[in-house]
């Protein structure tokens, strides 16, 4: 990837790609980056939540990453529940 440097931006811009990111939770660069994305008709890429290993039908070639990711999955806080 290339970092580029763009000046003259205005401070409104900045100030909605801030409040943007803040509000979807990602930084203003990932929002910046897909907004020149959709500028120029160019596809972004989707990331990736890292769960793609486990697609599939057979959770035993998964090994230990499957069997702690389970785990995670079972355990619940009690105040989620009130």
């Amino acid at each position: 990837m290339t970092q580029v440097t763009v000046r003259n931006v205005d401070e409104a811009w900045v100030a909605k790609a801030k409040a943007e990111a803040g509000r979807r939770g990602v930084s203003m660069n990932a929002i910046l980056v897909e907004a020149l994305a959709k500028g120029l008709g160019v596809a972004v890429g989707k990331g990736s939540n890292g769960l793609e290993k486990f697609a599939g039908d057979s959770p035993d070639a998964f090994g230990p990453d499957w069997d702690e990711a389970m785990r995670e999955c079972a355990r619940v806080d009690p105040e989620d529940w009130q």
